[in-house]
């Protein structure tokens, strides 16, 4: 793993200094190698998230390969509903309070399933959340609302103006897109458009990671699509020169090759301890258990699951601060509730509520080896065109 202090929580304290926000909230360092200076001294700054680039991807994207800058460690759990969050807030899932894919709320006592925005009861009952229900639940402290400079989100058609996407912009300018080859002379025309003062623009791609969930990271189809990422970045960075902007790009996590599929609901002694479904990721799951059935829960997780499955005390993950540092969030205890569960390196867990069966991964991210928590930092500076 990098060292500590060169995280994807010190790339954001880098962002939030080096935008100027304002009483920064995220606590950590910035990187060393990307100081908040340097950020300042750019017009525009740039930053592409593609969801689910894995340090292993590099072999097949030569153009970013030779923009690699740093190796970051992904924020836990290494997953977008929780990394994603943290772009949005500048802090980590302490201090924000998302844990994965699913959180518990002890308040409304409900399961929000954040990036869709759905939210469901005990029995897997769901209904989708307004942006301001969405904010009721969560009151982000969002970092683009922090920034002095002028702001634009661009994302997918698809989720651009989703209730999570409108609530995390804040008063951001929000641009979509359809498909990727429309991504560069987006980019270009936008960053050349933009003559009003220091800017900053956040992208963000997502069909990798769900090339890598449903086919693998080895895949022909995750192959063929990266190639197609090289080539999009390529021509951005032709689109962008003469700009003098500062181009980052990185990712939430990495992904992992799965074979076994680990179902909570086929070990009826271990789901009838639980308060309610497994929460937080399938390869970091969260349980919360019924006050008087831990010593009952633990055995079961043991008779059920035997060394395929660590099952770690909440109190020992909190103490050590794993979901990030800064002042936690008040519902964190509650949320984070009284174990995590890790299946073995190539396994995820599921707990299927009413008639979602669950997801059924050929690649998978959210835990603790090195291909899901370790991820690459891309930089390319753009010359400024100098006046004859």
């Amino acid at each position: 793993m990098p060292a500590s202090g060169h995280g994807f929580i010190n790339l954001l304290a880098s962002l939030e200094r080096g935008l100027g926000c304002q009483g920064p909230l995220n606590p950590e360092a910035p990187l060393p190698a990307l100081a908040p200076e340097t950020l300042a001294s750019h017009q525009h700054v740039l930053f592409w998230l593609i969801d689910g680039f894995a340090l292993d991807y590099l072999p097949h994207t030569p153009v970013l390969r030779s923009d690699l800058f740093q190796r970051l460690e992904a924020v836990f759990p290494s997953t977008t509903a929780s990394a994603i969050t943290s772009v949005f807030t500048g802090v980590s899932p302490a201090q924000h309070g998302l844990l994965g894919w699913r959180t518990w709320l002890p308040r409304p006592r409900s399961t929000l399933t954040v990036l869709p925005a759905r939210e469901a009861d005990h029995n897997g009952n769901s209904a989708g959340l307004s942006t301001t229900e969405l904010e009721q639940r969560i009151r982000p402290p969002l970092l683009l609302d922090r920034l002095p400079r002028a702001t634009t989100v661009i994302s997918p058609a698809a989720i651009a103006h989703s209730s999570y996407n409108r609530l995390m912009s804040g008063s951001a300018r929000v641009l979509s897109f359809r498909h990727l080859d429309e991504l560069p002379a987006l980019l270009g025309m936008h960053v050349r458009n933009r003559t009003d003062g220091p800017h900053f623009t956040y992208l963000y791609w997502s069909h990798l990671d769900h090339l890598g969930h449903e086919h693998g990271p080895g895949s022909t189809e995750v192959r063929n699509h990266l190639a197609e990422i090289d080539m999009a970045y390529a021509a951005i960075i032709g689109q962008l020169q003469g700009t003098g902007a500062l181009f980052l790009t990185s990712t939430d996590h990495g992904m992992r090759t799965m074979s076994r599929r680990l179902n909570i609901r086929e070990a009826p002694a271990v789901s009838d301890c639980l308060r309610h479904p497994l929460t937080g990721e399938p390869r970091a799951a969260i349980a919360h258990v019924k006050p008087d059935r831990h010593r009952q829960f633990r055995h079961a997780v043991s008779e059920a699951f035997g060394s395929s499955v660590e099952l770690v005390a909440m109190d020992e993950w909190l103490s050590g601060r794993a979901f990030g540092s800064g002042p936690p969030h008040p519902e964190l205890q509650a949320r984070a509730g009284d174990y995590l569960l890790f299946p073995d390196a190539d396994s995820f867990l599921v707990d299927p509520v009413g008639d979602d069966t669950g997801p059924d991964f050929r690649g998978a991210h959210g835990g603790l080896t090195r291909e899901e928590r370790e991820i690459p930092l891309f930089r390319h500076d753009l010359d400024a065109l100098r006046p004859v």
